[in-house]
């Protein structure tokens, strides 16, 4: 994989920062291991890759890339420090015919070491639809000016055919100003993205609650992720949850995966199932950093941690780990640089980004199990 860089940890996504499953896995943490999948590159020179979607029989392969900022208006950003808006982040479309740019110019806001734009892509029907980030409250967008505004912190969704054209669905950090539904600080970072029968679906990090979107841009809170107490120093200490991800599980309930937030405790990490009251029941514990989660055909889960020995480690390392409809774990493939996304193939192949906070040297790498 990726050698390991001397590069800040200012990732803006830690910022606010059918077979029926059993109810509740095991949470002892799986031990380190080698890991014997095949890995091979299927795309490379990425801007920022995170999360990836098929798209109907599994013909084609969506990819958001963040982007690296541009020479627009800057601004103090609380995650990258300086950063400067631009139109580099890209919904990307890899298929049997190469890869190809699906929708470009895309908002996008860097610093020196990190950026932030499209987050999240999934197909609803004849679109794709795609997240993109922001990390504070409405007021923070503003800085950026205008264009950003528009850009940013929104649910956008851009024609399978390749058309260019993207239109606006949703815009989420003006309903976290309003709305603000677990009550803390106004701070909206959209991350993970679902789309499912008529509804799509966002994991916003920063404003730790589930949405639902309407095709008419309705928006509606679904779940709200509770703060928890943590150790730090031998004193309590609150962290936030981070869900990032968002999933269909082979039981029809959907299922929220956590980053969670400083001090991003090994084992920390946990897996909600969505009951149909929208209340987060705890399905599984014991990950750490977990940044997307994904399902096979025969109902195995799927999680990819970011940083499988913490985002405090010197050098995190990301891993994917399978979790068996009995509770076990086993890493399937590890030493990943910030991977950002997961997507299951049609042979039960993994498909996931690596290198997610690189500005030109991300890769999507295909896992053969």
């Amino acid at each position: 994989m990726k050698s390991k860089r001397a590069l800040r940890i200012g990732l803006t996504l830690l910022v606010g920062l059918g077979l029926m499953l059993p109810a509740q896995l095991a949470t002892a943490r799986p031990e380190k291991q080698n890991a014997t999948a095949e890995v091979q590159v299927i795309a490379e020179g990425l801007r920022a890759p995170r999360g990836l979607s098929f798209g109907p029989g599994w013909r084609a392969l969506y990819v958001a890339e963040s982007g690296k900022g541009g020479n627009g208006r800057c601004a103090e950003h609380p995650a990258l420090g300086e950063a400067c808006f631009g139109r580099s982040g890209r919904i990307t479309k890899i298929d049997d015919e190469g890869r190809t740019t699906l929708a470009g110019g895309q908002g996008s806001i860097a610093g020196a070491f990190e950026g932030l734009g499209p987050h999240d892509v999934t197909v609803q029907g004849g679109r794709v639809v795609f997240t993109t980030g922001l990390g504070g409250p409405p007021e923070l967008r503003a800085e950026f000016g205008s264009r950003a505004e528009e850009a940013l912190g929104q649910l956008l969704a851009s024609d399978r055919s390749g058309s260019g054209d993207v239109e606006g669905v949703a815009d989420l950090v003006a309903f976290e100003g309003a709305e603000n539904p677990d009550g803390g600080a106004i701070d909206s970072n959209p991350f993970g993205v679902l789309a499912s029968g008529k509804w799509t679906y966002v994991a916003d990090a920063g404003a730790n609650a589930l949405l639902r979107v309407s095709r008419k841009g309705q928006i509606q809170t679904v779940s709200v992720f509770p703060d928890r107490i943590v150790d730090l120093g031998g004193a309590p200490f609150s962290m936030d949850a981070v869900p990032t991800t968002v999933a269909r599980g082979p039981d029809g309930r959907l299922y929220v995966g956590q980053l969670t937030g400083f001090p991003f405790p090994l084992g920390g990490a946990r897996i909600y199932r969505i009951e149909r009251d929208g209340d987060p029941e705890v399905y599984a514990r014991g990950f750490t950093n977990i940044i997307d989660i994904a399902f096979g055909k025969n109902g195995t889960m799927y999680v990819l941690e970011i940083a499988h020995n913490s985002l405090q480690a010197a050098e995190p390392e990301g891993a994917v780990i399978r979790v068996g409809k009995n509770g076990s774990r086993e890493i399937v493939a590890d030493g990943l640089f910030f991977p950002g996304g997961l997507a299951v193939g049609r042979r039960g192949e993994l498909y996931v980004t690596n290198c997610g906070i690189c500005f030109e040297d991300g890769e999507v790498l295909r896992i053969t199990q």
